[in-house]
């Protein structure tokens, strides 16, 4: 319930900035294109690593790879919205 409460604050808060925040100008064609065929590089080539690593288990190592890297960083956040309930007594 605590977590529903700080998810919902933070949607709102978003929400809210980014509401108030006026809408982007179109990028410029240029941009769009490079960017565009970058993306299908990278993409296009992920076929070639399918061929030695399945895509199912690309599709579940990359996310456990992220957590791996920040993971000093999730556990400093969840440490300090654990120490902020006083009910639990964690100091």
């Amino acid at each position: 319930m605590i977590i529903e409460t700080i998810l919902n604050l933070l949607k709102f808060l978003l929400t809210t900035i980014f509401g108030i925040l006026p809408d982007l100008p179109d990028m410029p064609g240029a941009i769009v294109d490079g960017i565009t065929s970058f993306l299908d590089i990278i993409f296009d080539n992920v076929g070639l690593l399918g061929l030695f690593v399945p895509i199912s288990t690309i599709k579940v190592v990359i996310p456990i790879v992220v957590l791996i890297m920040n993971f000093d960083d999730i556990y400093k956040l969840v440490m300090f919205i654990i120490k902020k309930i006083p009910m639990l007594g964690v100091e």
